[in-house]
This record gives structure tokens, C-alpha cells and sequence, in this order.
């Protein structure tokens, strides 16, 4: 990286090192072999995301974005290529990721009360029963939950479930959060409100959101990039940067002109994808 200052009045060139991405994928690739069949699900995808930067991946149907999220966090081998969180290459889950998942009702221990979910990661940290209910209060006070902690997750809705998800994703303090479809299931209010709520916490907490969606909408609304995969075998054929002001609104940020030119080429380079694979 090239910076240009004065000094004295003279211009002074000085090349510092870019700052170490968040989250790098290199020549990822991943095969499954079925019935003596060699299937390739990904194919040499390369990526950075930014310290603090909301990078949303969209896709195809079965392009592999859940395969790649999965080689992310470490839950599943790369066939090629590797994964780095912070500099370190990923060999198994990191400690500073976490992930949020679809399936909110299988994700949450049913046996425990909200607040002991939230709770859970935190049992392995050498920490105070004091200083873990400190961070679980204030991580249920974040997504709005903090009156429930005493109930079980099978008493709230889908809704307040995701949202017992995500605080326990954020109280194990991770440096990035990665969230496959979290909101697909939820009714169309709850969705946008959870939103709103996963913008809110990246303010807050200045993580580092890597968030899969089949929802365009949602793509163009939520992230500073929207990475567009191809079909199987999936690599990246577009990042398109989303300037759009912040903070978003849901209604004025969707009735933008820009809002609704960004929805139409992402929409666009999907179907491209689609009809290439």
C-alpha cells in the first residue's frame, strides 16, 4: 500500500504493508467422491474480506455456498487451497469464529434456558461465573432477549431463537462471524427486523460478517460487497461494492434508485452464473 504525505512541504512516498485480511480464501477447491465419481463442488474461489467489513455471498441454487462456508469454519477439509483467519491458515474450527446457522431450532441446546446457551461457548474460557453472566447479559440485552433468560428456547418464537443464536455467537466474542441463511425460514417482518439487528451489532461490536443468502434484497441491503458464485463447480465471477449511505433503513434505503440499479446487476450476474453452469 502507497501512501503520499507532506512533510516540510515535500511530498514523501512511503509503501507500508496492507493490513492482514480478516478472512482470505486461496485457491479454495473442494471434490466429493460418490459411487466412485469424482464430483467438484468448488473451484479455485479466491477471496479477502476486511477487518470490520459485511461481505454477503450469493449464488445459484446448489452452487456450493454452504460447502464454502463450511470450509471456512474449518468444518470441512479443502480438497485445494487453504483458508486464513487473520494471517493463521485454518486446520479445524478457529477460536476467534463463529457461526450462526439455518436451522436455529437444532442449533440451540433445548435441555438449557436461553441464558445457558448463550452461556455455553463461554464454559471452556478461563473466566468468573460473574464476568460469563456479565457477557451473557449484555450480549441478550444487544439482540432485545433480556427479559427471557430464563426460558427455553421451544417458549419463544423462530424469530427470538435466531436471536438467542446470534448472542451466543457474538458473546464468544469472535473476530468473524459467519452466518449460513440465517433469516431463509422466518416470515418476512421478522427477516427485515434480524437485519436491522445484524447491522446494529457490527456497529457496536465491529465484527468481521461473512453472511450466505439466497435473498438478493437482503445481499444488496446488508453488505459493503456482494461476492456472486457461479454454478457447480462454484468459483466467484463478480464483487460488486455497495455504496449506499448508512446508517440503512429498510424503507428509505430500498426506495433509493442506486438500491434498486445494484438489485438488477446482482439479479443479473446470478442468472449469468446459472446459465453458464
Amino acid at each position: 500500500m502507497v501512501i503520499k504525505t507532506q512533510e516540510n512541504g515535500t511530498l514523501v512516498v512511503k509503501e507500508e504493508a496492507s493490513p492482514t485480511p480478516a478472512l482470505e480464501v486461496i485457491h479454495l477447491a473442494k471434490e466429493y467422491v460418490a459411487k466412485k465419481e469424482t464430483k467438484r463442488v468448488l473451484n479455485d474461489i479466491t477471496l479477502a474480506v476486511a477487518e470490520g467489513e459485511l461481505a454477503c455471498i450469493v449464488g445459484p441454487s446448489g452452487a456450493g455456498k454452504t460447502t464454502l462456508l463450511r470450509c471456512l469454519c474449518g468444518l470441512l477439509e479443502p480438497t485445494g487451497g487453504e483458508v486464513r483467519i487473520n494471517g493463521a491458515a485454518v486446520h479445524g474450527p478457529p477460536e476467534d469464529l463463529a457461526v450462526v446457522f439455518q436451522d436455529y431450532s437444532r442449533s440451540l441446546l433445548p435441555w438449557l434456558r436461553v441464558g445457558a446457551n448463550v452461556e455455553f461457548p463461554l464454559l471452556e474460557k478461563s473466566m468468573s461465573k460473574g464476568e460469563r453472566k456479565e457477557i451473557v447479559d449484555a450480549m441478550l440485552a444487544a439482540v432485545g432477549l433480556q427479559e427471557h433468560a430464563h426460558k427455553y428456547p421451544r417458549q419463544l418464537s423462530g424469530g427470538m431463537q435466531q436471536r438467542v443464536a446470534i448472542a451466543r455467537a457474538l458473546a464468544y466474542r469472535p473476530k468473524v462471524l459467519l452466518m449460513d441463511e440465517p433469516f431463509a425460514s422466518l416470515d418476512a417482518q421478522t427477516r427485515s427486523d434480524l437485519e436491522d439487528v445484524v447491522l446494529e451489532l457490527r456497529r457496536e461490536f465491529g465484527v468481521t460478517i461473512v453472511f450466505v443468502t439466497h435473498d438478493i434484497d437482503e445481499a444488496v441491503y446488508l453488505g459493503d460487497r456482494v461476492v456472486v458464485l457461479s454454478g457447480a463447480p462454484a468459483t466467484v465471477t463478480q464483487v460488486l461494492d455497495v455504496p449506499l449511505p448508512s446508517p440503512r433503513d429498510q424503507v428509505a434505503t430500498k426506495a433509493l434508485p442506486e438500491f434498486g440499479l445494484l438489485r438488477a446487476e446482482v439479479l443479473t450476474r446470478i442468472r449469468e452464473a446459472r446459465r453458464a453452469g
